[in-house]
């Protein structure tokens, strides 16, 4: 597994900063159980063991290590079924099956997610590291993040209310929740690596006044730090579709089907795309020189670690040259091999829909901006859009 084969000074301060937010539990709860944030779990974990959070990218694992991808859980006591997916997208669709038939294809999507996880972050490992919260103390447990056998699925006459179907596939027990289009593992085989108490303060607001009046930072020099670089570590967010009449669509012979497009001079490549950024998107305040004009070149690093030269292309505005609407790779092609090929995993002449990225669980992507000169490129959920441009 994972936590076994780190350094033991890592471990040792992982736990020490369990055991240090465990120890401020009442601020939050007034259980005896020790209280730990999910977010918190995963900045912790990143930290102590040197590892990629990316936790709020929309896909199967939080943190990534090397080629490890890792699933972080936490929860109390021993309540072994636990939720590891949402379909809520996929409703409409997956509400016309019943039966295993439903349950297949529910696996299918399951899988489909993980392995387009693996494809984009270039791991080929994945594992759920999970701490268990109980009385007075923490445990940590690990086990694999599997692949649904979807050929083995069996479904249990397990009854827990009409909407919920119980099934197996020999290695792991579910349950899918219809209403909820979530699906739920049971794990049922973890192994417990290590365990440590926490001991709960009485009154943490008391402690946390006695941190406060001995801390004699600096203000001055963190204030003047956050103003210059206010400008980088910015996020821009963009559909890799658009709406049409009301409902999501993706253009036949321009974004990512622009291999699709006639071309007189020559026939376009397969894996020839580009990421639209269309006039709505490049005329909200908060994007305006957030990528370099047309006539510069930036680093832009993939999640797999891979660095390619992209640039803006496309001249959107007669009047203003600098200005594009696409975002490309230089050569071009680099783009679509990784997205279309090694990431989607689709067949060169697929045409892409709508209902494919849905399929995937990919269909919009997020650019962070570290300086002028280099940028990155993720996947993330469309809610991710609509929540940073308050829209509906």
């Amino acid at each position: 597994m994972f936590y076994e084969v780190q350094p033991e000074s890592n471990q040792i301060a992982y736990k020490e900063g369990l055991k240090e937010i465990g120890s401020l539990s009442n601020l939050f709860s007034n259980s005896t159980k020790p209280y730990l944030s999910y977010r918190v779990h995963e900045n912790m974990f990143c930290k102590y063991f040197n590892a990629e959070n990316i936790a709020r990218v929309d896909c199967s694992i939080d943190a990534k290590k090397g080629r490890i991808g890792i699933g972080l859980k936490t929860w109390v006591g021993n309540t072994n079924l636990q939720k590891i997916a949402e379909f809520g997208k996929l409703k409409n669709e997956l509400d016309k099956l019943k039966g295993i038939k439903l349950l297949r294809k529910v696996a299918y999507y399951r899988n489909e997610r993980i392995i387009t996880t693996m494809n984009k972050f270039n791991i080929n490992k994945v594992l759920y590291h999970v701490v268990i919260r109980n009385e007075g103390k923490m445990e940590i447990w690990e086990c694999e993040l599997p692949l649904i056998e979807i050929d083995k699925i069996k479904r249990l006459k397990i009854k827990d209310g009409n909407n919920t179907l119980y099934f197996s596939d020999g290695k792991h027990t579910y349950s899918f929740n219809k209403a909820k289009t979530t699906l739920y593992m049971m794990f049922n085989d973890m192994k417990r690596i290590d365990e440590f108490s926490v001991k709960i303060e009485k009154d943490p607001f008391e402690l946390l006044n006695r941190i406060g009046t001995q801390t004699n930072g600096d203000t001055k020099v963190a204030s003047k730090y956050i103003e210059e670089n206010a400008a980088y570590h910015r996020t821009l967010v963009l559909r890799l579709y658009k709406i049409e009449k009301g409902k999501p669509v993706l253009p036949e012979k321009s974004g990512l089907n622009y291999w699709n497009a006639s071309n007189q001079k020559r026939k376009r490549l397969f894996n020839e795309i580009y990421i639209p950024f269309n006039k709505k998107d490049r005329d909200r305040p908060e994007n305006k020189g957030f990528f370099p004009s047309r006539k510069k070149t930036f680093d832009l690093e993939f999640p797999d670690g891979q660095h390619v030269s992209a640039k803006v292309c496309q001249v959107a505005n007669k009047n203003d040259p600098n200005s594009g609407k696409a975002i490309m790779t230089n050569p071009n092609c680099v783009l679509g091999k990784w997205l279309l090929r090694d990431v989607l995993n689709l067949k060169e002449g697929t045409l892409i829909t709508y209902d494919i990225l849905q399929k995937k669980g990919i269909d919009t992507v997020i650019f962070t901006k570290y300086d002028e000169e280099h940028y990155a490129i993720d996947f993330t959920d469309s809610d991710t859009y609509y929540q940073k441009y308050d829209e509906e």
